[in-house]
């Protein structure tokens, strides 16, 4: 047996409908009575003072009808799903969650409509915009992506969180290495959003309610596990051994002809070098944990950001630079997944003859094989007398700050941040009742990402349309 899809989305959706309609209702009130008060000179406001006391209060008790409406649309689901498949808990998150599952197992998966920019748009390269007043010049990293919940092998329908709302992010610098507790490079920053209001409140949704501490992740920080600390060890390559970084395996080309320490980082004392000679390709990599690689490891189905610091001399290096999380095999982690393989390509186009700090977000997979790696390569053999720097390599999971929201990342650079230091960042939810509407209703209704950490199955062609609310 399976939940009657059709039935169950006509029924929620008109329920939801109704809800527009009280909303609707509720603007059309405070119109009318903007237009009534029009006729009203102010000295003969007196004579419209009941309805003046009291329309807040009114428009307020339209809104009680969304709260039975709420009341039913969970019975609804409950029910119609404990029907069919008896469920662990009669809950909200349990009747979802089998939904989902019946959604995701049906001959040709049921979807809810998707965006086609997707739920959620943040700005240019996932970067946000730093004070220009700042001290620090590292960046500020958001990620979007979210989980696949566990229930599938593939995140086709699972891209970015719906329950993300539009608001701009702040995140601005509380404490620095002036206080006695704060490393350098591991500054501490408060990072938050717009007030939130209540799910079936006609402001909603106004804001995320995000607020939460994020620390800078430092390279001088090893064999991180948690979020925000760097999973790598020695990838701010301040100690060698004849010429091969301590800690990382030399794979493919020869110390000391290939490889060297540089003698001068992008921080500190020393970087990697990679030196070219037309027909080899130097690759070095790290075993995730292991004492003779880094006691770090990469959590499974969680954001994570991978940055550092690169340039070349003499001659580009005529391939990509590819710093990457592989399996044993060489395969990258969440390989041809569009926009979360674990690894970060620098054309050699992009690559100048000054450091410059490069990124990108990106997402594990929900299984992390034995024996994986942090792999250092280029995408084809490094041209003769070209050499490349990189320094400063940090792989760590993004803080997420609350459940269905975004993730987020700092990064430092040359210069130490300060107290008041500061990014922003504008976050758009593309959503609208026509357009991702029976999602955005469910997270109203529900709290599906907000509270429960879920999200229906979607496509931007789905198989059930945002006009059953209707």
């Amino acid at each position: 047996m399976a939940v009657t899809f059709a039935t169950a989305f006509a029924r929620l959706g008109r329920l939801f409908d109704f809800a527009v309609a009280v909303r609707a209702h509720q603007a059309t009130l405070r119109s009318e009575f903007e237009d009534t008060m029009s006729n009203y000179a102010d000295a003969d406001r007196d004579m419209v003072k009941t309805i003046t006391n009291s329309i807040e209060r009114r428009i307020d008790e339209a809104g009680r009808v969304v709260q039975d409406l709420r009341a039913d649309a969970q019975h609804t689901l409950r029910e119609m799903v404990d029907a069919d498949t008896t469920v662990r808990d009669y809950s909200d998150k349990e009747a979802v969650l089998e939904l989902i599952r019946q959604m995701l197992a049906a001959g040709t998966p049921s979807t809810v409509d998707r965006p086609s920019s997707g739920y959620v748009s943040l700005p240019s390269n996932d970067k946000a915009t730093a004070g220009s007043l700042n001290s620090g010049d590292g960046m500020m990293l958001l990620s979007d992506m979210m989980p696949w919940q566990g229930l599938t092998a593939t995140n086709l329908f699972f891209l970015d969180w719906p329950s993300i709302k539009t608001e701009t992010i702040r995140a601005e610098c509380i404490r620095d290495s002036t206080s006695r507790l704060t490393p350098e490079g591991e500054e501490t920053f408060r990072v938050t959003g717009s007030r939130p209001v209540n799910s079936l409140d006609e402001e909603w949704p106004k804001g995320s309610g995000t607020n939460g501490i994020v620390t800078v992740a430092s390279p001088k920080t090893n064999g991180g596990r948690t979020p925000g600390k760097n999973v790598c060890t020695n990838s701010d390559f301040e100690n060698f051994t004849s010429n091969i970084p301590n800690n990382w395996a030399l794979v493919t080309g020869t110390a000391g002809t290939h490889v060297y320490a540089a003698g001068a980082g992008y921080t500190g004392s020393d970087a990697l070098r990679f030196v070219g000679d037309g027909s080899t390709n130097p690759n070095i990599k790290q075993a995730l944990r292991t004492t003779a690689g880094t006691l770090g490891a990469i959590n499974p189905d969680r954001p994570y950001s991978i940055t550092f610091w690169a340039k070349y001399e003499t001659a580009r290096p005529t391939g990509s630079l590819l710093v990457s999380v592989r399996d044993s095999g060489g395969t990258l982690l969440s390989n041809g997944i569009t926009g979360r393989q674990m690894q970060a390509l620098v054309s050699s186009a992009d690559i100048t003859t000054s450091y410059a700090q490069y990124s990108i977000t990106c997402f594990s997979p929900i299984a992390i094989p034995k024996g994986s790696v942090i792999d250092i390569r280029f995408s084809a053999n490094v041209a003769n007398t070209s050499q490349v720097f990189v320094d400063d390599v940090v792989i760590a999971e993004m803080p997420q700050l609350h459940t269905g929201g975004l993730a987020f990342q700092i990064l430092g650079g040359t210069d130490r941040y300060a107290l008041g230091d500061l990014y922003t960042a504008a976050v758009t939810n593309n959503s609208t009742i026509s357009d991702g509407g029976i999602q955005q209703e469910f997270e109203r209704f529900f709290g599906i990402g907000s509270r429960h950490g879920l999200a229906l199955p979607s496509a931007t062609s789905p198989t059930i349309a945002d006009t059953l609310i209707s």
